[in-house]
């Protein structure tokens, strides 16, 4: 059995895959730390599953992190900031079901939207796009492939080549 996980964080959880027999005799157990959570036979899929959401959870920071150099410049307590973000960060958490709507079905047409407000911004804040321009070239490059009328789940495809 492979564990894989967020363990003793509030919010937690650990993953465990491989046997799944083995998994129901000891759940009671497993799930003393934090939840629990079966993610399939492969005894692979609870490592995979882990660092699938810590790659998750740095894109959030690096998201984080350019807002904040946004606002560093400006007269805006970053302490304040901070729930704003936080809230907005809540509520686009939800985004991640209408991608994965969009892969399961294959039609990416719905939810289409442009970023280069972004970029603009960032330059007339004096801040570094660089956290941004690795995901605005793959948006453009799937535009440049026949996808301008995706949303941005299209951009999962290019990394799956």
């Amino acid at each position: 059995m492979t564990i894989g996980g967020y363990g003793l964080v509030p919010g937690g959880y650990i993953f465990y895959s491989g046997s799944a027999e083995l998994h129901e005799t000891h759940a009671e157990t497993l799930a003393v730390p934090a939840g629990v959570t079966y993610v399939g036979a492969d005894a692979g899929f609870a490592a995979l599953y882990d660092i699938a959401l810590l790659s998750g959870m740095w894109g959030m920071f690096a998201g984080a992190a350019h807002a904040f150099a946004l606002i560093g410049g400006e007269d805006i307590s970053p302490v304040e900031f901070a729930p704003l973000l936080v809230g907005y960060q809540q509520a686009m958490a939800g985004y991640a079901y209408g991608t994965a709507a969009q892969l399961a079905s294959g039609d990416y047409a719905e939810g289409v939207e442009s970023n280069a407000t972004l970029l603009r911004t960032a330059a007339e804040q004096g801040v570094s796009p660089e956290l941004l321009t690795p995901f605005m070239a793959l948006m453009q490059r799937r535009v440049a492939e026949g996808g301008g009328n995706e949303s941005t789940t299209g951009v999962v495809d290019l990394l799956r080549r």
